[in-house]
């Protein structure tokens, strides 16, 4: 009898090591998959390195660039909207953010479950696709615009965000992202990092400038990681968010605070 049960055991043991390696595999095709497509799409990009930050610049000096119409953004990428809107015509913007290596092409679907399961080029992959709140304006013109990314385990998407939790100095060296879209470019400047659940108040919507300062209010309470300036209820914030460990309700949140744009 026990060694009836222990070839049950070792069957059942066996079956589990095959469906695991497979998933393994197949998880492991779609990560490569999902990078060899967003490398693809860089060659509809360039990276443009222009003047001085913006960090370094006094009031003064910005609202001398703007009359004479300098750039007081100090990077500028080269994007073929174009043929990216060929591929995908849910295109609204392009994340950059250099110290993490993110740069990818925001989409913007119908819910905030197609692009989830599948990439910008909408092939199905467990990768999914860098995607914008489908409640917010593609303008970027929301008190708060949400834009959502997988936690990859090899770093790619948003999984290097979890790196702002554990090394502040990333921040302290360069702390701008910035986000182009077809009209205007937008610099942010990170103002905060922390962890949350997916029920929380980070995922609000927000539609008045009172509603605005209680989410503040909110930010000030949970942060792991703080901005040294004060956020106003008329500041216009961009959240990344993403997953904080596979199968958790825990989300990372990084949250930046508009500094500078410009007509492109």
């Amino acid at each position: 009898m026990s060694n009836k049960i222990y070839k049950i055991i070792l069957a059942v043991s066996v079956v589990l090591i095959v469906v695991a390696s497979v998933n393994i595999f197949i998880l492991a095709r779609e990560y490569r998959a999902g990078i060899n497509e967003y490398r693809d799409l860089e060659q509809y990009v360039e990276v443009v390195e222009e003047t001085e930050s913006t960090s370094q610049a006094d009031e003064g000096e910005q609202a001398e660039q703007q009359e004479t119409k300098e750039s007081v953004i100090p990077v500028s990428l080269e994007i073929d909207f174009d043929q990216l809107k060929e591929i995908n015509g849910d295109l609204v913007g392009w994340l950059y953010y250099e110290p993490l290596d993110i740069s990818y092409p925001i989409v913007r679907g119908d819910d905030n479950d197609y692009y989830t399961h599948y990439t910008f080029e909408n092939e199905k992959n467990s990768s999914g696709a860098i995607f914008m709140d489908f409640l917010n304006k593609p303008n970027m013109d929301n008190y708060n615009t949400i834009i959502y990314g997988h936690n990859m385990r090899n770093g790619t998407m948003f999984g290097s965000l979890k790196k702002l939790l554990n090394d502040d100095s990333i921040i302290e060296e360069d702390p701008y992202f910035y986000i182009f879209t077809e009209d205007q470019a937008f610099m942010y400047e990170i103002a905060s990092v922390y962890i949350t659940t997916s029920e929380s108040d980070t995922y609000n919507l927000i539609e008045t400038q009172e509603d605005q300062q209680d989410y503040i209010n909110y930010i000030l309470e949970v942060s792991t990681w703080l901005w040294d300036k004060e956020i106003t209820s008329s500041d216009k914030i961009v959240t990344l968010s993403t997953c904080h460990g596979l199968h958790s309700t825990n989300r990372t949140v990084v949250h930046g605070v508009l500094i500078a744009s410009e007509d492109r």
